[in-house]
């Protein structure tokens, strides 16, 4: 892990870490100019003290934005009410440089430069709590702008005093309390989406693993079954007349069997996760298991020819897996619903560009009972595969049995030389 990869979930873990840096930030900017005013400020020496007290009381409740959202706000608004109460204090520009002016200007308190802290408090509100609670600081920071313009009215010297001051003043204090509530609502809407994005992404990804983890069970166990079943079926119509024939079905169900709980496991690991959070993933077949496929399946008595060219390559990792997983369907579909004399031929034929599976029966004698029922979520399952995969899937009856076939493009653009 990086060093910024620890410092961020530190801060995740100690969200006052940063807020209490910040406030010792600003009181570094701000709190000097606070102390300025009042060192120049001629007024009662217990009205400075208090308004010394106030914007000390606004910077430390900067230090609990979050981790005390709703009671930093109300201390911060309890403190701007004090001010607003405080009588004005008497300042000469001269003494600030702000300007040649030897004349004295009576000023409100509430204008000390650390009363704009109560904006980021403002904010925090916004952008961390949700409605009621957001609009309720909202309807308290515009009765304060209020209340602060009709401070103004007191003061002379540094304004004209009238019905004009109070409105501009009123209408500056407002926007500045709705624009930082509204900034801090579209920051909170955002943060809500992007969570809610990120919590839809990790569901999509759980359902399509889920949905992938089905597939293969249902390739597995369904293939396997239907093989050991077609095998039981066959070695219990020989077992009195033809022990050896008997013996050997049962070691191919034995083996079958075996088989299908190595490939059981190995899918099933996808939902072991290790202590450093690592997901494994199951090895998956390729082309190269067709023919040891095949086998089986001629070993439970189908009638089952491959062609394939030289060679399993140029085709990517999950399109080999999805054109096995055609094979393996057809062939599980053959073994469950065809009947005696069935003949099945598996092509595998790599072209210029395209590589092409086609499984294709005769039929057989159809039986009136299928071996192993089956609910069609097979052949659904390898066409979302092959989609998946870039391909194009197709699956139907003939005029003498069925056809499934698969093509997909070839990961080299170049058939075999």
């Amino acid at each position: 892990m990086t060093w910024t990869a620890r410092a961020d979930r530190w801060v995740h873990r100690h969200p006052w870490g940063p807020d209490v840096a910040l406030a010792l930030a600003v009181a570094a900017v701000v709190g000097w100019g606070s102390l300025d005013v009042l060192r120049v400020a001629d007024g009662e020496v217990w009205v400075r003290w208090a308004a010394g007290g106030c914007a000390v009381v606004l910077h430390a409740a900067v230090a609990l934005r979050r981790v005390a959202t709703e009671a930093a706000f109300l201390i911060a608004s309890l403190t701007m009410l004090a001010l607003v109460a405080l009588p004005n204090v008497r300042i000469k520009p001269r003494d600030l440089a702000l300007s040649d002016d030897p004349e004295a200007l009576e000023v409100p308190l509430l204008f000390l430069p650390s009363s704009v802290l109560y904006l980021l408090l403002l904010h925090a509100v916004a952008a961390h709590r949700g409605q009621p609670r957001s609009g309720l600081a909202l309807g308290i920071a515009v009765t304060g702008a209020g209340l602060g313009a009709a401070r103004t009215a007191t003061a002379s010297g540094a304004l004209p005093a009238g019905w004009l001051t109070v409105a501009l003043t009123l209408l500056a204090l407002v926007a500045a309390a709705a624009g930082t509530w509204a900034v801090g609502t579209v920051q909170r809407d955002r943060h809500l989406r992007r969570t809610e994005e990120t919590a839809e992404a990790a569901e999509q990804a759980t359902v399509e693993e889920r949905r992938r983890i089905a597939r293969d069970m249902h390739d597995i166990v369904a293939h396997s079954l239907a093989v050991i079943v077609r095998q039981a079926e066959g070695g219990r119509s020989v077992v009195a007349a033809e022990p050896d024939r008997a013996a050997t079905a049962l070691s191919a169900i034995s083996a079958t069997a075996r088989q299908a709980l190595t490939d059981m496991r190995s899918t099933l690991a996808v939902l072991d996760v290790g202590t450093d959070r690592t997901v494994r993933h199951a090895a998956q077949p390729t082309l190269a298991e067709v023919p040891a496929l095949v086998s089986r399946v001629r070993a439970a008595g189908v009638d089952v020819s491959l062609v394939h060219d030289d060679g399993f390559d140029g085709m990517t990792p999950g399109a080999a897996t999805a054109a096995y997983r055609v094979v393996q369907e057809a062939l599980t579909n053959c073994v469950k619903h065809s009947g005696p004399g069935c003949a099945v031929r598996v092509r595998i034929e790599h072209a210029a560009h395209e590589c092409t599976v086609t499984v294709a029966d005769e039929g057989g004698q159809a039986q009136p009972v299928p071996l192993v029922p089956g609910t069609g979520a097979g052949l659904r399952g390898v066409r979302d595969r092959v989609r998946a995969a870039g391909g194009s899937f197709r699956a139907g009856p003939t005029a003498q049995g069925f056809l499934v076939s698969a093509r997909f493009p070839r990961a080299d653009g170049a058939g075999p030389g």
